[in-house]
């Protein structure tokens, strides 16, 4: 379920940078729903600004995730390489594997943040540009 799917997120983003872009969405989704709600003109072209700057930052969170996932692959990975020795190439790998699961779940994530986020401030924009459509006619 669910919560396995976080427990392997957990476990394989090294950084934990995934639950901070998750903590920016489910902060910014409560928000927009809110506003939604609200539809206080003024509140909610600032409320819009905020969303997309906070859209932006789950993908450039999940970007700087991607770059330390390289980071630790290529930096532990082949400090102390023996290719003679098994243990040692399986110890390479983990290391790489580790670090490359870390640059994917946090471009993932990021990426699936940053973008729900955005199609809710469309839903949200169009909702009050409706709104004041209806008033004018």
């Amino acid at each position: 379920g669910y919560f396995s799917a976080f427990e392997q997120l957990w476990i394989d983003d090294q950084t934990k940078l995934s639950f901070v872009i998750l903590a920016v969405w489910v902060v910014s989704t409560l928000s927009i729903g809110y506003w939604h709600l609200v539809r206080n003109k003024s509140a909610v072209e600032y409320m819009t600004k905020i969303g997309w700057f906070l859209s932006e930052t789950c993908m450039a969170i999940g970007m700087i995730g991607t770059v330390i996932g390289f980071l630790l692959m290529l930096g532990s990975a082949f400090g102390n390489i023996n290719v003679g020795d098994t243990a040692s190439l399986q110890s390479a790998l983990k290391s790489m594997a580790l670090g490359m699961s870390t640059a994917l779940y946090t471009t993932l994530v990021g990426l699936v943040c940053g973008l729900y986020i955005k199609s809710q401030l469309v839903n949200l924009e169009h909702s009050l540009d409706r709104k004041k459509n209806v008033f004018k006619g």
